[in-house]
């Protein structure tokens, strides 16, 4: 078996919990709950995960990247990001106040997961303020755009497709020498 020896129950129930937990994260209908929901969702996860470590593996501590990426695209206040951050630090560290045999293993895993942890998060945020910047940019230019139409459309008469092709007809005569526009047969 490829589990030998066999894993706890306990273990099998912590990782029955995580999937329970994220398919009803994953299927809360966000639109009509509160956001505070949102922070219960960071803190159970992470407890979750400090839980999964303290019981299973540091290995799980690697899950806190994905919480913290979740965070940096989900909250909108950096002051709110730095918090969570400096909370998924501790969590990385607090396998050092309760596990004295394998303090050389606790270390190379924070020191592995830290840096990576930090870059995700501010990779996250930053690509996350850079498209709400151009969303916006892109709004105005549109709503521009649209001013900018309804003024050339005031001064002109409305257009219709007979004009534009009356006014070629009679570019055309000019630039063959001809006097009088060719014939062109109605539109139906």
């Amino acid at each position: 078996m490829a589990l030998e020896p066999a894993p706890a129950i306990t273990e099998h129930a912590l990782a029955a919990a995580g999937v329970a937990v994220g398919l009803a994260i994953y299927f809360l209908p966000w639109t009509r709950i509160s956001s505070a929901w949102l922070h219960v969702s960071l803190l159970f996860g992470t407890f979750e995960v400090a839980l999964g470590v303290a019981q299973l593996s540091d290995d799980f501590a690697f899950y806190l990247v994905v919480i913290a990426a979740y965070a940096a695209y989900i909250l909108r206040s950096p002051a709110s990001v730095g918090a969570y951050a400096a909370l998924f630090g501790l969590a990385l560290l607090a396998p050092l106040v309760y596990d004295d045999e394998n303090l050389r293993e606790q270390i190379h895993h924070i020191l592995v997961t830290l840096p990576v942890l930090a870059i995700v998060v501010l990779i996250v945020r930053y690509l996350r303020d850079t498209l709400e910047r151009r969303e916006r940019e892109h709004h105005e230019f549109a709503q521009e755009a649209v001013q900018l139409a309804v003024r050339i459309r005031a001064r002109h008469k409305p257009w219709s497709p007979e004009d534009d092709i009356d006014r070629r007809l009679e570019e055309l005569a000019r630039a063959s020498g001809e006097t009088e526009p060719p014939h062109r047969p109605s539109i139906s």
